[in-house]
């Protein structure tokens, strides 16, 4: 990730975006009716691109109005999951509605789907884009993604290593009846899976895959991000700016810096770096020029350049009235310009090997799909602290993408 130093005493109140979710709602095989992705375009999001909208799509004599139908879906959608919900009448009351693990063949089979996962999870639905489907009449694709927290876990015992959250990103075809202008079938494909036919045994692996989950994130503040894309081994995110404390890993020892941060010559982030450590931590306690304690983050990023980030938290940024400059010359302030990465998650203890083997096998990921890193240099995110077991640890390996492209 890009960084910038912050001058002293300069005052920080960022305001990032809400994390983003996804969506499982309905998915199936969609062979038979589009193949080829929509012609991609220069997106606001630095990093992404995605597709060209209707607007340079030239309608037929006596065609629907799909900017209009863009315009309402778009609308519409953001009531998916909210007291609101969506408007049935855009629907007819036959609706072929399919993901790979639900079939519904009525808009009251629809309606229940919507209101089971209200019911049994605490999902959130993100809209990244809409299109007029350049490969079927009358159709509009959207692209999101969707989260869902299991809400019976929340009130367990176990919540502090079961909570699970499911993720899934992918496109959903609405297709309009051209004589009553309404919905007759609504299709989702997921990105996590190949096989989209509904009752897919690999859908429906991949959804307890997540339910089953006992990876552990603390209840602290984090970097805000979104996630574009959950593959079936990685997550691809965008990340918004957030600052740091950083310091150099003794892993580094007298390496040029210069040299390290190029990628040319590398130290392994989840190597010697307990001195490290324990500089940020004195800085985020009290050890700076203002004595002020600030509430602690979660993850601790390292990377092969040798530096270790502690992130500095939104309510810290609200409550000083400016960050506290280090008493130590070896702690530097920094701003993160944030970004498009890929980041593979595993567990464990996230020795050097691991480390290793995941970022080797995330760079094999990125291979296979087509994607390419943005620079040689990758990240190590650690989660938890020394007493969570070896099962119930998070960590993470992130890469910068290059030319991320959304509907690719």
């Amino acid at each position: 990730m890009q960084t910038r130093m912050l001058g002293q005493g300069k005052s920080l109140a960022f305001q990032p975006k809400s994390i983003a979710t996804c969506k499982p709602c309905s998915i199936t095989n969609v062979a038979h009716i589009r193949r080829q992705a929509p012609v991609a375009r220069a997106s606001p999001n630095a990093g992404e691109t995605s597709p060209t909208t209707s607007t340079q799509t030239t309608a037929k004599p006596g065609a629907l109005d799909l900017q209009a139908k863009m315009e309402f879906l778009r609308e519409d959608l953001a009531h998916l999951f909210d007291d609101q919900g969506i408007d049935p009448t855009a629907y007819e009351e036959v609706v072929d509605f399919r993901d790979p693990i639900t079939r519904y063949d009525s808009l009251g089979g629809y309606l229940f789907n919507i209101a089971f996962l209200r019911r049994a999870f605490d999902p959130a639905f993100t809209l990244h884009d809409i299109i007029v489907d350049p490969h079927i009449d009358n159709a509009i694709t959207t692209r999101w993604t969707m989260s869902m927290r299991f809400t019976p876990a929340g009130s367990l015992p176990t919540k502090k290593y079961w909570n699970p959250t499911i993720t899934f990103t992918g496109t959903s075809t609405y297709v309009f009846n051209p004589n009553s202008g309404k919905i007759f079938r609504h299709i989702d494909t997921w990105d996590s899976i190949s096989n989209q036919e509904f009752f897919s045994v690999e859908g429906f692996v991949d959804f307890f895959k997540q339910l089953l989950s006992f990876y552990s994130t603390p209840t602290l503040e984090t970097p805000q991000y979104t996630i574009l894309r959950r593959a079936r081994d990685y997550e691809v995110r965008r990340y918004e700016p957030y600052v740091v404390a950083q310091t150099d890993m003794e892993a580094a020892g007298q390496l040029n810096r210069e040299v390290l941060r190029s990628g040319q010559v590398s130290v392994n982030p989840a190597g010697a770096g307990n001195k490290a450590f324990n500089t940020l931590a004195r800085y985020i306690f009290g050890d700076n020029q203002a004595r002020a304690k600030m509430a602690m983050t979660t993850p601790v990023f390292s990377d092969t350049a040798g530096s270790m980030r502690f992130v500095i938290g939104q309510t810290t940024l609200k409550t000083l009235p400016s960050l506290p400059q280090p008493n130590s010359s070896a702690v530097s302030l920094e701003q993160v310009e944030g970004g498009v990465f890929a980041a593979r998650v595993f567990g464990g203890y996230a020795k050097e090997a691991d480390a290793a083997r995941e970022a080797g096998a995330l760079k094999a990921a990125l291979t296979r799909d087509g994607r390419k890193a943005a620079s040689g240099v990758w990240t190590l995110a650690r989660y938890n602290d020394p007493s969570t077991p070896a099962p119930f640890r998070r960590n993470e390996v992130l890469l910068p993408l290059e030319g991320y492209e959304l509907w690719k």
